[in-house]
């Protein structure tokens, strides 16, 4: 019995483990990343370069701040903060950052004729539009709708460099670009219709948020769907048909709950898009009568508290120390290539400031074959680390029985203004003596071809700037070709310069041909 009872106690302690362990899967961050490598050259070798963020995006990222009208001076301050010293990082770098700025109240009022504003040279202009001061209503759904317009208008920044920043309290009870509400039918003293921050209590019988949001908005959808749009009307007219009044009128979604499932819905399209988006609480005093309002906004930040330290440090770098970077050499049965382990074919560059490069023999880790460290004049490694950089070179794995890889350790915080590009170079050990051309060139691994991969594989493993640790990340696999010629027991390489036959121009000459002319005319060239 003793025993039946430990082997069901395991097994209850095993399975209560499991939704916590789910719990903790990694987030998918999407990061800017990308691997080049050239073709081969007369030796078989490539240069291959990692760089973080890749070498092919524009420097440049968008801003857009959706702030409800409620807005603190306080946060409005810590915002121009976080962008002043943004600031500073663009004129450092040459980067570019472009600033949108939504206020609302019952519509959406976007600053600038919504133009984005240059941070670099408008920030005047962006501090005036975040400070203007609007009253009247409520609509998160329309200042949302207006802020994610303005980042997918712009197509020429990628979606990971658009950061979407959603401070309220949560307290809205309007929805649509026009300001539209329900006529929901509830009993105060006599049956109303008139939509406010009140209808929760009226329907739900308290101002207390529901224990499970995802729950909630699972019913509210579906009777959002089911009544449709037929008991509504703008906000500045007169409703026309309201819900039924009688003992139903808890069944039916009212403006509260339709402009809550609508902003959520708008938030979660921004997210699925790719963008960087931020959920922030205002205290606007009327937290503490509508709690709902404020526990909405934390279920859209998924219960992290974010301040506009953290989003200027998520902005400003693309991953954080700690981050690591796993590169297989390119081996198969039919090809192999390796890594050139030498210091004089590694480079690494920060922006435009190359990095000296030097090699470590000792104390090496084990089954480590080789440890290269990059530095730079006034550059200090994160968690007293050997150095910014640091390249581990394993000719049989990390185990000393397997792919011949690298480990980069990054061990400072990279810019998304500044790229990091690592280079270095490897060998094909075995190439073909049959005449014949071998592989497809492709620089990046966009096209994803098959074969002559210079690297089985290259995985990020990225952290933020608070430490946390976000799902791997693969790098794109390039692609190299070569030609071989005349087969048999050599070989020769393709020159793709093209080939000009030599004209030899003989002067005309009287009498007997000269021995040049001779020739010449038994090859039939004159």
């Amino acid at each position: 019995m003793k025993k039946l009872l430990a082997i069901l106690l395991a097994l209850v302690m095993v399975l209560a483990a499991v939704p916590a362990m789910a719990a903790a899967a990694p987030e998918k961050w999407d990061i800017s990343k990308s691997k080049t490598a050239t073709n081969l050259d007369a030796n078989y070798e490539s240069k291959v370069t990692l760089s973080l963020p890749s070498a092919e995006e524009p420097l440049v990222s968008d801003i857009v701040f959706v702030l409800d009208k409620s807005t603190s001076a306080q946060l409005e301050q810590q915002a121009l903060d976080m962008l002043g010293k943004l600031k500073v990082h663009v004129e450092e770098t040459g980067a570019t950052v472009k600033v949108g700025v939504v206020i609302f109240n019952k519509v959406a009022n976007v600053a600038n004729d919504g133009k984005f504003f240059n941070l670099a040279t408008e920030y005047d202009g962006i501090e005036a539009a975040i400070k203007q001061e609007v009253k009247s209503g409520t609509n998160t759904h329309a200042g949302l709708l207006a802020g994610k317009k303005m980042l997918d208008d712009d197509k020429s920044v990628e979606n990971n460099r658009k950061y979407l920043i959603f401070v309220s309290d949560g307290i809205t009870y309007m929805y649509n670009a026009e300001p539209t509400v329900t006529a929901w039918s509830f009993w105060g003293d006599e049956w109303k219709n008139w939509a406010g921050p009140d209808n929760w209590n009226s329907k739900y019988g308290n101002n207390n948020p529901p224990t499970d949001w995802d729950a909630w908005l699972i019913n509210v959808g579906n009777q959002i769907k089911a009544q449709g749009t037929e008991y509504e009307y703008s906000y500045n007219g007169t409703a026309t048909k309201s819900t039924p009044q009688d003992d139903t009128f808890k069944n039916y979604a009212n403006s509260i709950d339709k402009a809550l499932y609508l902003t959520n819905e708008v938030y979660q399209e921004a997210k699925e898009a790719g963008y960087n988006c931020y959920a922030m609480t205002a205290d606007s005093g009327a937290d503490t009568t509508y709690p709902w309002g404020p526990s909405f906004m934390n279920y859209l930040a998924g219960g992290k508290m974010v301040d506009f330290s953290e989003i200027r440090n998520n902005i400003l770098y693309l991953v954080g120390p700690g981050s690591t970077v796993t590169d297989r050499m390119g081996k198969t049965a039919d090809y192999d290539f390796d890594f050139i382990n030498s210091a004089a074919n590694l480079s690494l560059k920060v922006g435009e400031t190359a990095y000296a490069v030097s090699a470590k023999t000792e104390s090496l880790n084990e089954h480590e074959t080789a440890r290269y460290l990059f530095t730079s004049d006034g550059v200090v490694a994160a968690n007293q680390a050997e150095a910014p950089f640091v390249l581990h070179y394993y000719a049989k794995g990390t185990d000393g029985a397997s792919d011949e890889c690298f480990v980069w350790d990054i061990n400072v915080p990279v810019s998304n203004f500044a790229p990091v590009q690592l280079t270095y170079a490897v060998k094909l050990t075995n190439p073909k003596t049959a005449s014949g051309t071998y592989g497809t060139y492709d620089k990046d691994g966009s096209k994803n071809y098959e074969g002559l991969y210079t690297n089985n594989s290259a995985v990020l493993i990225p952290k933020n700037s608070s430490g946390d640790t976000g799902a791997d990340e693969t790098f794109n696999k390039p692609t190299v070709s070569y030609t071989v010629s005349g087969g048999g027991g050599g070989h020769t390489h393709y020159d793709p310069t093209p080939y000009v036959p030599v004209v030899v121009v003989v002067p005309p000459k009287t009498g007997d041909m000269t021995i040049w002319q001779s020739i010449l005319h038994f090859l039939g060239i004159r």
